[in-house]
């Protein structure tokens, strides 16, 4: 019984081995199909192959049917004097059937046939409904087992897609892709992806798998006009369980010669693609409907990924819509931005910020959800701000609120507010701040800690646009954006069951990833001259810049707490520094970490402890400074690159051209350093 995890194979082993026990010519083992009553023979010993399709008892008929409504087995050794015996084969005298019991359900019979009398005994009974319940346990684990790995296939497509969708905004791209991917995991005959041209009043074929170019252009439909046009028509998806028994499906575009296997063993499953008032088109799949498989779930599966693509089609049509209006606008912009590298409090001129402005100006005022996603101290806040305060909604309350720092029992309330008396200190009624955030957008942060009841709940909020307050049993309408941020990886914490991949891709309609500062050293000059404006204005100060050595000192720091940490290590400098310019011994703490290895989880610097024992003791210890005199910044500044430079070639293997990336230097730039610093590599 545990020796196969393919159900039709127990099922084939479990009727050979009854057979052999009770010394016996034949047999069959039937499960019963509830929508419509009937027992099927799924295998059989020692019969006519055509009993399979030409035998089809009903519950309650025959012995098995009796067997299969009563749950009870019986013994049968003269068929000749029992009324209710129903022949399939001319020299059966004795027959033995046992109904297969799991919970209290019976799900099938084991019929044993004799072409002698009085050939069974109640030890006959007893064992063979022993093993009977035995194997219907095992094999109802194993359908289980097999709509577990479905269900598991399923959420990883959907993650891919989810991938493709916010890695591209080529609608194109997004459309292939998701009929690759639907082709890969369902091993399709035949997909599509339909879309309604409002122009010609037809639906026209924008993707499709295992058609040919000229089948394609034969894919046109009208509103109505076959399965397709009327799952359109109507809205609602379909399950087709065979499509040559259906009367509906139009075969213009699948000739049954076409078919890879047997057109009666293909299933159609098609969802519309639509909005909350409109229908857009409609994505449907042909493949072979394998057994123990829930097409139920395969058809939720495709509504999602009908979601998906409504959600790529209608970033598209905003983008498309706003085109014309912002193809000027878009240019004053790319032009400000070389020369201010601004927007709004972001600071860069790096091509990845600009990248970022560009994301900031075309999402602003859409309505879609935004995850914005990116290490700690990246500014995924001021993200938001951005995207709130340049939408129409930019005079309209902005909420923010961090899931991390509130305990999770006291989450729900912040969030969706309560009623007075709902629990032990509400003393009175208190909004959310959903409901305080109603017409403008609310900004979680660190969407990642919360609990997986409140990401339930949220769901709910993002789906039927209302919420309800703790001991409320009256749900309220809201209109409130939302906008998450995080910088834990959510399909790692999905694959983990610590977050609900549906809450995901309703979050994930337009994905904003922050670049972390290393990977825009450019941009640092900027901060830096921004951080000292800023905090010798707030302080009082006179401060007019920074020197040569300070600055080539900060550049060669990894910031591996990004622009938060260049902001703390600036304000400090400015706050206690005495002179008019910031100087390298402002910066003495990065100046350390930098000279023992010590920048951070980010960055794995290997210094050798002996080797530090060193630098400390003799090579920077005051007298060995002072006999630096005239010369000191060059050697202390000098040793700093190299180890810098040592620390990457080691990393990177010694690859030149990933290590001077790495530093935010030229090639040409590096191997003039190698040189001068005499490094040996």
């Amino acid at each position: 019984m545990n020796s196969t995890l393919d159900p039709d194979r127990l099922l084939d082993l479990i009727l050979e081995r009854c057979i052999q026990i009770c010394e016996v010519g034949s047999g069959s083992l039937m499960l019963i199909s509830r929508s419509d009553e009937v027992l099927d023979i799924v295998t059989f010993r020692g019969m006519n192959p055509s009993v399979r399709t030409k035998v089809k008892l009903r519950v309650g008929e025959g012995i098995t049917g009796i067997v299969a409504a009563s749950g009870e087995g019986m013994i049968v050794n003269d068929v000749t004097q029992n009324p209710h015996y129903i022949s399939i084969k001319d020299d059966i005298l004795s027959e033995l059937a046992v109904p297969m019991i799991v919970e209290d359900e019976v799900i099938g019979v084991i019929s044993l046939d004799s072409s002698r009398k009085q050939a069974f005994s109640d030890e006959h009974l007893e064992l063979v409904s022993t093993l009977a319940n035995m194997a219907a346990q095992i094999f109802k684990n194993l359908q289980t087992f097999r709509q577990l790995e479905q269900k598991n296939k399923i959420q990883q497509v959907l993650i891919d897609i989810s991938r493709t969708v916010t890695s591209t905004l080529v609608l194109q791209e997004i459309f292939d892709d998701v009929m690759d991917r639907l082709d890969k995991s369902l091993n399709l005959e035949r997909g599509s992806i339909v879309l309604f041209d409002s122009e010609k009043n037809i639906l026209k074929l924008s993707a499709a798998s295992g058609l040919t170019a000229e089948e394609m252009e034969k894919g046109v439909y009208l509103p109505g006009e076959g399965v397709t046009g009327k799952v359109y028509e109507s809205g609602e998806a379909v399950i087709v369980e065979s499509i040559v028994s259906d009367e509906n499906f139009l075969n213009r575009l699948n000739n049954a010669s076409h078919f890879k296997n047997n057109p009666e063993n293909v299933s159609f499953l098609a969802a519309p693609i639509k909005s909350d008032t409109d229908v857009l088109g409609v994505v449907s799949v042909f493949f072979v409907h394998k057994k123990y498989v829930d097409l139920k779930t395969y058809l939720d599966f495709l509504q999602v990924v009908a979601s998906v693509i409504y959600q790529a089609i209608r970033i598209q049509k905003l983008i498309d819509e706003e085109k014309r209006e912002i193809s000027r606008e878009n240019i004053l912009l790319k032009r400000e931005l070389k020369n201010k590298y601004k927007f709004g409090s972001l600071i860069g001129k790096s091509k990845s910020m600009e990248k970022l402005f560009e994301m900031i100006q075309l999402v602003s005022d859409s309505r879609a959800s935004i995850l914005i996603t990116g290490e700690s101290g990246t500014g995924k806040e001021m993200i938001a701000s951005a995207i709130h305060y340049n939408s129409s909604r930019g005079d309209k309350p902005f909420i923010k609120i961090n899931c991390a720092a509130i305990p999770e029992n006291l989450l729900e309330s912040e969030l969706f507010g309560h009623k007075k008396g709902s629990f032990t200190g509400a003393v009175a009624d208190k909004k959310g701040k959903f409901e305080m955030a109603d017409t403008g957008t609310i900004f979680l942060d660190e969407i990642g800690e919360m609990d997986l009841n409140l990401q339930s709940k949220l769901l709910r909020v993002l789906q039927e646009k209302e919420i309800e307050a703790v001991g409320s049993v009256k749900p309220k309408k809201i209109d409130v954006r939302i906008i998450a941020a995080t910088n834990a990886d959510l399909e790692d914490l999905i694959s983990q069951k610590l977050f609900r991949a549906d809450l995901y891709y309703r979050l994930n309609v337009v994905n904003m990833l922050t670049p972390p500062l290393r990977e825009r050293p450019e941009d640092i000059p900027l901060l830096i001259n921004h951080f000292i404006s800023k905090y010798t204005s707030e302080n009082i100060k006179k401060i007019k810049g920074i020197t040569r050595e300070a600055h080539k000192l900060l550049m060669s720091y990894s910031w591996p707490g990004n622009v938060r940490e260049l902001e703390n290590v600036i304000e400090r400098a400015v706050v206690l520094s005495q002179s008019e310019m910031l100087d390298i011994q402002d910066f003495s703490e990065i100046s350390g970490r930098i000279l023992y290895g010590d920048e951070g989880e980010d960055v794995e610097v290997g210094v050798d402890p002996e080797a530090s024992s060193e630098v400390a003791s003799s090579k920077f210890s005051p007298a060995h400074l002072d006999a630096l005199d005239g010369r000191a910044m060059e050697v202390v500044v000098g040793e700093v690159e190299a180890r810098l430079i040592k620390y990457a070639m080691k990393k990177f293997k010694y690859t030149k051209t990933r290590v001077a990336k790495f530093l935010g230097i030229n090639r040409n730039t590096l191997d003039k350093k190698i040189k001068d610093l005499k490094i040996d590599y």
